[in-house]
């Protein structure tokens, strides 16, 4: 499943926290491997994974409502982040336009 616009419907908001979750995880292992030159990065690794960690865990359990909530007050961990060491953003930017918007529809 390739996500281009915010979620349809819960299984793909999923996808994307997912997606999310495992970039992050790659992160984490690029500041493993080089410490030196990944400083910035290091600092955002731990909220996003908390953040996006507790999102799922709401979604999944049926008390997320879109638009609803603090769920996403973790991205303002990264606000003021080059998004240039943030390759995922565009996933991260569709999990927030699905929050503040809803679910996407052709119609």
């Amino acid at each position: 499943m390739h996500v281009r616009t915010r979620a349809r419907n819960q299984d793909e908001f999923i996808y994307l926290i997912d997606q999310a979750l495992d970039e992050v995880g790659e992160l984490r292992a690029a500041i493993e491997y080089d410490e030196e030159f990944m400083g910035e990065a290091a600092i955002i690794v731990e909220p996003l994974s908390a953040g996006l960690s507790r999102l799922l865990g709401s979604v999944q359990a049926g008390n997320y409502q879109i638009g609803q909530g603090d769920l996403l007050d973790f991205l303002g961990a990264i606000k003021d982040t080059d998004r240039r060491i943030i390759p995922f953003w565009p996933i991260l930017k569709l999990i927030l336009e699905t929050h503040e918007l809803g679910y996407y529809s052709d119609s």
